[in-house]
């Protein structure tokens, strides 16, 4: 490579960093604004900055009711993880290997609608339903909803994950005589269980900031999301800039860990049908 290809290629890749730093920028600068102001002394979010402060905080430690709307988010995200999480995995292993390609792709399609259609459509229609069975809003219809929309997000990431194990190791679990789920159990839980981490991480994250939905689904008791959407209409104190800031952080992290967990498990996959080797030197 000449001395001209180089700076090419030099200037290619620092205009591509600078690219995509501008397009990080852009995307997490109402984060970033936030924060800031959630360590600003005033309670009027303007600049100038009357002075450096945690006592918004503090005041958020404080607050019965946030705190109380906080743990309600956390008992129906919980809750709706363990669904999704058991009835993804059960669709997955159903499309992965009962399916032929045509009813796999209609059967994906079908389970993807949740997650494509816009949360107002999903919030009202599943409020109709909800009413049409005289179940009233409140912490059952919200776990159900965020079930809804997790349970086909656990489905496809471990799809991925499916389709990029060696089924040969199913294949001489069960060829030295262990069941179906014996083997599920010892041989193919484990290799998903990295997998099934990333997605509980990723439903956790999007269940748990989830507010549309929930707003038409929600009773008495409110979750989070919620609570900081009324509190916003109403008047609010710099408070909520302090929880946000801490969401967003939570989120941001979990996102990554969720990522680099499937990320690194789909790379240890193996690149075709492994041999297994016999005493007689043949291999099968």
């Amino acid at each position: 490579m000449n001395d001209a290809s180089r700076a090419r290629s030099i200037a290619a890749q620092v205009g591509s960093l600078v690219f995509i730093g501008a397009l990080y920028l852009f995307l997490y600068s109402p984060l970033l604004v936030i924060a800031l102001f959630s360590f600003n002394d005033s309670e009027t979010q303007t600049l100038p900055f009357e002075g450096f402060s945690t006592r918004w905080y503090e005041g958020m430690l404080e607050n019965d009711a946030l705190k109380d709307a906080a743990f309600y988010s956390f008992q129906v995200t919980v809750l709706a993880v363990v669904i999704g999480v058991v009835f993804g995995t059960a669709f997955a292993l159903m499309v992965h290997r009962l399916l032929g390609p045509r009813s796999s792709g209609a059967v994906q399609g079908l389970l993807a609608i949740p997650v494509v259609l816009p949360g107002v459509v999903l919030g009202i229609s599943l409020l109709v339903v909800f009413r049409s069975i005289d179940l009233e809003p409140g912490f059952l219809a919200i776990v159900i909803g965020h079930a809804t929309f997790v349970t086909p997000i656990i489905m496809f990431v471990l799809l991925t994950r499916l389709r990029t194990m060696d089924p040969a190791l199913e294949h001489a679990s069960m060829d030295l005589g262990a069941g179906r789920v014996r083997t599920f159990v010892n041989v193919t839980l484990p290799q998903l269980r990295v997998a099934l981490i990333a997605a509980a991480l990723l439903g956790f994250t999007i269940s748990f900031d989830e507010i549309i939905v929930t707003f038409f689904l929600a009773g008495v008791d409110v979750t989070l999301p919620v609570y900081v959407w009324n509190q916003l209409r109403f008047g609010f104190t710099p408070e909520i800039n302090a929880i946000f800031t801490l969401i967003g952080i939570a989120s941001i992290v979990a996102i990554i860990a969720g990522t680099a967990l499937l990320t690194g498990t789909l790379r240890g996959r193996p690149d075709g049908p492994r041999r297994i080797g016999t005493s007689d030197g043949v291999e099968r």
